[in-house]
């Protein structure tokens, strides 16, 4: 009865699933080189691209102690050299949109050159960053972005590039308004271009790919299970610092007011007051110090 339970839950989320959700954008793509250069050629309105390489998910590692690590969705290179990510942000709001499309720009180009090669070698690096929403409010469907001289508005030409497409455009007479229709649309035989359409298909109804989507489903949940407690034992640790802290905060407070010769129903007024604490947990830190 509960694997019955469990088939039911996890077959309701793979006809749920669009390819802007991670999971199943994560099964889509994995070597999807015709439907990464579909979309390539048309967010950059350019034909012809020729995808050599191709990795979902591919993770970055920042050397830095402590540093924050990043996982590209949709890591590309092309023919001539050219880098792609490709990211699905469907939350974050737009200050976390520009500080995440600057990071992820410097991290693509980080990894452009090999030791000794020269700066005159790189080649242009492009994060295309499709929004669930308009968050840059500006009622167009792509948001293009370079660096460019202030005070003469002349292109500065480094080739960085930096892409916000707003997949709240709706115009089916339009490339791009097809291309994010297609991002959103659950089924697919209301989708438009074959490149999408057929993998769409291939794994929510043929027998052979929805069993290898139930399977990547199942080892999301295990992962994400896994994530949650390793998050939750982190917070619980945390949060028994944060605890000792304040209470090593305090008697240390009580521990001076008794240096200065200060009353003991002086201190329990002043601990009180200071960090808000009620007559018997006031009394508690007081007999705490010796």
């Amino acid at each position: 009865m509960e694997n019955n339970h469990n088939k039911q839950r996890v077959d309701k989320l793979i006809d749920g699933f669009r390819l802007i959700d991670d999971t199943f954008m994560n099964v889509v793509f994995q070597g999807n080189l015709k439907a990464v250069e579909l979309i390539l050629s048309i967010i950059l309105a350019k034909q012809g691209i020729v995808v050599e390489r191709l990795a979902v998910q591919k993770t970055m590692i920042n050397p830095e102690t402590g540093g924050k690590d990043i996982a590209f969705d949709i890591y590309a290179r092309d023919n001539s050299g050219k880098r792609y990510d490709i990211e699905m942000q469907r939350s974050g709001g737009i200050l976390v949109l520009k500080k995440r499309g600057r990071y992820y720009s410097a991290a693509l180009d980080h990894v452009m050159l090999k030791e000794g090669e020269d700066y005159r070698d790189m080649k242009d690096s492009y994060v295309i960053m499709f929004m669930e929403e308009d968050y840059l409010k500006g009622s167009r469907p792509i948001y293009a972005f370079e660096r460019m001289d202030i005070l003469t508005g002349k292109r500065f030409d480094d080739g960085n590039h930096i892409i916000y497409v707003n997949c709240a455009y709706e115009d089916s007479s339009t490339e791009i308004g097809r291309l994010v229709h297609d991002l959103l649309c659950r089924e697919a035989s209301e989708m438009y271009y074959d490149e999408l359409k057929k993998s769409v298909a291939y794994y929510k109804h043929d027998e052979r790919g929805r069993t290898e989507m139930c399977k990547e489903v199942e080892e999301y949940a295990k992962d994400y299970a896994k994530e949650y407690r390793k998050q939750a034992e982190e917070a619980k640790e945390n949060e028994a610092k944060m605890k000792q802290k304040f209470d090593d905060m305090i008697m240390n407070a009580v521990k001076k007011k008794r240096n200065l010769k200060m009353a003991e129903e002086e201190i329990k007024s002043f601990i009180m007051d200071v960090y808000d604490l009620s007559e018997k947990e006031a009394d508690a830190y007081i007999k705490r110090v010796q």
